[in-house]
């Protein structure tokens, strides 16, 4: 596998990442999108609030130096939640679980949370390859695919260290 690493979000990244979130097969599987992928705008607004927000952290996923995506952890409603978004050149060899794994050895706060589309298979076995468990179901509005998808929640627990 190619070397897999985690870096700070750039100026120069920006195109990058517009790009790959408006890919209209990657925003279906992410289901969980902007309303409108392709609002160039609305996705700097967006970019702008994550980057100043200080519980926000904006990583770019590389591939051998390249750009292959991103990570992030963020808190919503006091739970801490990681994604991750990767570019479809990089898909299917691992650099997903790479990076998930790097992204959780940084975030110190436990448990930790994800969400994904419950028809996204691929995203799921990242999860759960990296100790993530299923703990719920919700239906959600998927602005990708204009209605209530399955979402499925999952978790990384506390783990027994220092017990």
């Amino acid at each position: 596998m190619a070397h897999v690493d985690l870096r700070p979000f750039d100026d120069d990244d920006a195109d990058a990442v517009f790009e790959m979130m408006r890919d209209p097969d990657a925003v279906a599987q992410a289901a969980f999108t902007a309303d409108d992928p392709s609002d160039r705008g609305a996705f700097d607004a967006w970019l702008e609030r994550h980057r100043t927000d200080d519980s926000v952290t904006m990583l770019v996923v590389t591939e051998d130096g390249g750009f292959a995506g991103t990570a992030a952890a963020f808190t919503v409603d006091g739970d801490r939640e990681v994604t991750y978004w990767i570019a479809r050149h990089a898909q299917g060899r691992g650099v997903a679980s790479a990076a998930l794994r790097m992204l959780v050895m940084r975030e110190a706060e436990r448990p930790l949370y994800a969400r994904v589309a419950a028809d996204n298979a691929a995203s799921i076995a990242v999860l759960r390859g990296n100790g993530f468990s299923e703990i719920r179901r919700e239906r959600s509005f998927a602005p990708a695919r204009g209605t209530a998808i399955d979402e499925v929640v999952f978790a990384l627990p506390p783990t027994l260290d220092g017990i």
